[in-house]
């Protein structure tokens, strides 16, 4: 039965591991998978605990109640190879993917870089959950690319001492671009984002080690932190960027002051560890089931197309056929046939899933969109059929009130069956955008909503997630000039944008690094 490992693991393109037992860390905000020696699996998961709660004290910040489902689920493979074969991208060294389902990070145990110049596995994910930490903790709060961009580079870099954590070092893999402004001065870099057509890979690095500076001269210069207190609040007003730019000086001053501030010892914060206390984290090998279906969960979690989900079904199938009762295994197999079209044979695994697991959150939700899509395909009309598959959405909320995917999935199945929209629906996508703001998928699901209704100012927090997203693309711009639309109260340029947005996705807003 071990086969199952090596055949799969052909058939997806993933590398074949030689001999090594995949382990599951919780923590309060994060499940760690990874092929690694227990004890190195707990201690990087304490780790990632004990960073989430240094930005919390740093910042005064309460760390609220919220659903285990939306816990960061971090998966790290074996090596920098693996992860660009997995993520179909040469140059990523890891990514992050804002889903309402669940947040995901893909990184590697290991790269290729060495010494002190090296962009480590650890720095990757460190940047990527502080985008999720932003996001998270102000969701609706316009920040300009550079910042957005800064605030990860500068909490990426924190030191782990035996009994303290420094924050504030230089990220030294991008020392290229901390000292060069020729290439991209800050008039740029204050309206840019890093995907911007006019950045090459040189430009890149200066914009993220700049970025960097800048944010480390605004948060811990006493007289410059007013300022950027001044200009985020310019942003969150609705201020147009060069204005509120325009509230850090003169660009040109700012560039020569960055320079010599490049050239200083520069100041780092230091807590104990003593005051950072966290809660429990617990380590267990996945059971034979889990880890047979790995190399399924790793390709399907990354995402699929239309040309790759087929094969991955396959391969899902043939490994599931071993394992019928196992709900893991099962549910996977759930995602991979729905993902591939299959909605008839996802709805039988997640059935199959929740007899071995009763009111297993996966297989419930998959039951109903599986189920939707039949229904949707068939053109079904009838309210009893459209009422039984909402109900496997409302037994998922009854379990978890605060998990936004059963909320997001019931307001779609009944635009699905062209119903009238319940006020209770609505208010569920407003709570389950309240509950994961960063998703900006979710965000357009949101402001579509309430442009419908003509209802612009309730718009607006969402449209914000999406315009001022780095990585928003095409659908960001879209969504600014809805933003500027409404502030002109032009309702017909409001509407008239709005149709061309009506049913387009948005980005699935992951960054790559």
């Amino acid at each position: 039965m071990r086969n199952w490992w090596a055949a799969a693991a052909l058939a997806l393109g993933i590398a074949t591991p030689a001999a090594a037992t995949w382990q599951q860390t919780s923590s309060r905000h994060f499940v760690v998978y990874s092929e690694d020696e227990p004890d190195k699996v707990t201690e990087f998961a304490t780790r990632l605990e004990r960073f989430d709660k240094a930005m919390r004290v740093m910042r005064g910040m309460e760390d609220p109640a919220f659903s285990p489902t939306q816990r960061v689920r971090v998966f790290v493979v074996k090596d920098i190879a693996t992860l660009q074969k997995l993520l179909s991208d040469r140059d990523a060294a890891g990514v992050y993917m804002p889903r309402l389902s669940g947040p995901v990070a893909f990184v590697p145990r290991k790269t290729n870089d060495t010494g002190k110049l090296a962009l480590t596995p650890q720095a990757v994910l460190l940047h990527e959950y502080a985008h999720h930490f932003m996001f998270s903790s102000w969701g609706d709060q316009p920040f300009p690319a550079w910042f957005v961009e800064g605030f990860a580079e500068f909490n990426a870099t924190m030191v782990f001492e035996p009994e303290r954590l420094l924050i504030g070092a230089p990220p030294l893999y991008r020392a290229y671009g901390l000292v060069d402004d020729d290439l991209l001065p800050m008039r740029d870099l204050l309206t840019m984002s890093p995907n911007d057509k006019r950045l090459d890979s040189m430009k890149t690095q200066v914009f993220y080690g700049r970025s960097w500076l800048l944010t480390h001269y605004m948060l811990l210069n006493n007289e410059r932190r007013p300022q950027l207190a001044a200009y985020l609040k310019a942003l969150e007003k609705g201020g147009d960027m060069k204005a509120a730019s325009a509230l850090l000086g003169d660009p040109r001053k700012l560039d020569r002051a960055l320079n010599n501030y490049a050239r200083l010892t520069l100041p780092m914060l230091g807590l104990k560890v003593e005051t950072l206390p966290i809660g429990p984290v617990t380590t267990r090998a996945l059971t034979p089931g889990e880890e047979a279906i790995m190399p399924i969960v790793l390709r399907s979690t990354r995402g699929v197309n239309a040309k790759t989900a087929p094969g991955v079904a396959v391969a899902a199938r043939k490994i599931a056929a071993d394992w019928p009762s196992d709900p893991a295994v099962q549910v996977a197999l759930a995602e991979a046939e729905y993902d591939a079209g299959s909605f008839a044979s996802a709805d039988a695994a997640a059935a199959r899933a929740l007899a071995a697991r009763p009111n297993l959150r996966e297989a419930l939700i998959y039951r109903g969109m599986a189920q939707a899509a039949l229904a949707e395909k068939e053109h079904a009309t009838d309210s009893a059929r459209w009422k039984a598959v909402r109900q496997w959405f409302i037994t998922a909320n009854h379990l978890d009130g605060e998990d936004p995917w059963p909320l997001v999935a019931h307001y779609q199945a009944l635009r699905s069956a062209g119903a009238p929209m319940s006020p209770n629906a609505e208010k569920g996508l407003d709570y389950a955008f309240a509950l994961a703001p960063f998703d900006s998928g979710l965000a357009m699901q949101v402001a579509m909503m309430h442009l419908r209704k003509k209802d612009y100012a309730a718009a607006v927090p969402a449209l914000r997630r999406v315009a001022y997203d780095p990585h928003g693309g095409g659908l960001g711009t879209l969504a600014g000039a809805v933003l500027t639309a409404i502030d002109a109260k032009d309702n017909a340029t409001i509407e008239k944008i709005s149709a061309s947005l009506d049913g387009k996705k948005a980005d699935e807003g992951e960054e790559a690094n």
